[in-house]
């Protein structure tokens, strides 16, 4: 299994208040940095990339530091950052044909442990697997869904981690998701605007980060 960290977005809804959210300090550490360490410590990957884009230089530079790279265990995949979809088929494209696990590069608070319960759920018989959050459970925590998605007549809310077999996909293929729900604040702290920063700053987590 690979681990594919996205990191070449526009940030839009976030780009009033930083430049780059991988790069927004938290705890006195980028975000991506607590990605890095936790992809690291599941041991689960033989290699994780990042994607990264004209978005991102600071992003970028910083990755080239680590000695991740320096290793080999982390490569770094440049895009046009044009989209978030159409960049990252390419890069699965790319990464043919193994299991991909994908994740945003804006969610502290993951751990390793929480990696490896999440690729426990992977049996191999699905063409992809993406992890959702109950909208109510989100509202309570005080984040604003952004990224929802209706199942019956519940809505939910989108993690941004998806595993996907490539060796199942077909460039310029409608991609059907099959959906696990798994409800914990370690992944709904997904940072898209200043206001789920603050948030996250605001509050005490019975962890290590």
């Amino acid at each position: 299994m690979l681990g594919l960290i996205m990191c070449d977005g526009k940030g839009e809804r976030i780009k009033d208040f930083c430049s780059e959210k991988a790069m927004l300090s938290f705890n006195n550490k980028p975000l991506i940095e607590y990605i890095l360490k936790s992809l690291e410590g599941s041991k689960q990957f033989d290699k994780i990339y990042a994607a990264t884009s004209c978005n991102s230089n600071l992003t970028l530079k910083f990755l080239k530091t680590q000695p991740y790279y320096f290793t080999g265990f982390l490569d770094i995949i440049e895009t046009s950052g044009a989209n978030y979809s159409t960049d990252l088929m390419i890069v699965l494209e790319r990464l043919k044909p193994c299991v991909v696990f994908v994740m945003p590069s804006d969610m502290p608070l993951i751990t390793h442990q929480l990696i490896r319960r999440i690729i426990s759920n992977w049996k191999g018989d699905k063409r992809c697997i993406s992890i959702i959050l109950d909208r109510e459970f989100i509202i309570k925590l005080g984040l604003i869904p952004t990224l929802s998605i209706k199942q019956g007549n519940k809505e939910y809310f989108h993690s941004g981690i998806t595993i996907f077999d490539t060796s199942k996909i077909q460039a310029g293929q409608v991609i059907k998701e099959h959906y696990i729900t798994l409800n914990d604040e370690r992944l709904a702290f997904n940072i898209n605007t200043k206001e789920d920063f603050f948030l996250l700053r605001s509050k005490k987590f019975n962890q290590e980060y």
